[in-house]
């Protein structure tokens, strides 16, 4: 994603915020047949969807859409909640460095290294910027262009840094998942944190860590919960004596065994299997 902005050549063509004139309406419909520039277009309030060639897209409060040119677009506004939006038109180029000259290059393809629309968790500063960006064109002001052109950038950078985020997390929730998973089928194994971490490349440390955030216990927790659970179902529904089932599950000790289920479960092993 950063190494798409290393070459990143923007020219502004014009930033809006709100207006329908851009747009044939009918209704609550805003209507292209197809869209002469690329745009970015960035929801601040209201409800909506996208349709980009026939392919639906939700719109939110901090959705950040890109329209390519020579696209059939639709958007549509939840009549309760209308969009409010600012869309910035632009151009761009990709600069190639030859020791110290340079040329820009036209892309296959006019595209953001991001999805059609992606919805951002914390989009506060991005609609600030925006709005100083709609200022600065609609003031021009000396030197405009190049500032705009400037913000232009650093709203980018800020958009990319989010979605990095997001995809750093959606990462790391996977890898607490595939050890949830490895637990489940490993329960009569012997499981320690040490060991779950370096499965995904953690510090046993943060691995604890993410493993509360997504899981909302700790590993050992966890481990314990999933061997308990294994062994009430063996209690129940076997005549295996209570010492076999605390080494089926994974305890090593059937005394430590009796201490647990007994402190988590508030009987011993004996007598919720009588029970």
């Amino acid at each position: 994603m950063y190494d798409f902005f290393d070459r990143f050549y923007p020219h502004i063509l014009n930033v809006v915020q709100g207006k329908l004139e851009h747009w044939e309406t009918q209704g609550t419909q805003f209507y292209r047949k197809s869209t002469g520039r690329l745009s970015l277009f960035y929801v601040y309030e209201g409800q909506g969807s996208m349709e980009l060639d026939g392919e639906k897209h939700p719109l939110s409060e901090g959705s950040v859409a890109q329209i390519p040119a020579r696209r059939r677009l639709v958007i549509r506004n939840a009549p309760e909640i209308p969009l409010r939006y600012f869309m910035i038109e632009y151009d761009f180029k990709l600069v190639k460095w030859q020791g110290e000259l340079t040329r820009c290059e036209e892309p296959p393809e006019k595209w953001l290294p991001f999805g059609p629309v992606e919805p951002l968790a914390d989009h506060r500063g991005l609609r600030s910027e925006m709005l100083l960006l709609y200022r600065v064109w609609s003031e021009k002001k000396n030197g405009y262009s190049g500032q705009a052109k400037l913000l232009f950038f650093n709203l980018l950078l800020r958009i990319s840094d989010q979605l990095h985020e997001r995809q750093k997390d959606d990462s790391a929730e996977r890898s607490i998942m595939d050890c949830v998973n490895y637990i489940n089928n490993h329960y009569q194994e012997s499981l320690e944190r040490g060991s779950l971490a370096r499965k995904v490349s953690l510090s046993s440390s943060y691995f604890s860590v993410l493993f509360k955030r997504y899981v909302g216990c700790s590993p050992v927790q966890y481990i314990t919960k999933v061997r308990l659970d294994k062994a009430m179902q063996m209690l129940r529904g076997s005549n295996k004596p209570v010492a076999v089932v605390a080494l089926e599950v994974g305890f090593h000790d059937p005394l430590y065994f009796s201490r647990v289920f007994t402190r988590e479960i508030g009987v011993t092993p004996r007598a919720y299997r009588e029970a």
